[in-house]
């Protein structure tokens, strides 16, 4: 039997390594978290819908509900952003030419 640790690392191994540069998620990702995001949401409703909530259950759910759209929201954007950035024509470039 693997201990937590030692499957914690193999799992870390078999992860496709992400950019240096720090870019998005690829595009899979971002829908996985999306999709869990809104079931988790949706689960609570089911659970204990709201106008049976105690008080203080319902501050936090309003809290991650609202981080949770917030990261949808940074997700779209970014998408959005990237594909500005493909549609936008390269910038020519000058090269210099030698005559004989």
């Amino acid at each position: 039997m693997t201990s937590k640790k030692e499957g914690s690392e193999d799992y870390a191994q078999e992860r496709p390594p992400r950019s240096s540069r720090g870019g998005p998620l690829p595009q899979d990702t971002v829908v996985h978290l999306m999709r869990s995001g809104t079931e988790f949401l949706a689960a609570m409703d089911t659970l204990m819908p709201r106008n049976v909530m105690p008080p203080e259950v319902k501050e936090h759910y309003n809290n991650i509900r609202k981080e949770t759209l917030l990261l949808f929201r940074s997700f779209v954007d970014s998408q959005l952003k990237d594909m500005d950035k493909k549609t936008e024509a390269p910038s020519p470039r000058l090269r210099k030419i030698d005559l004989d």
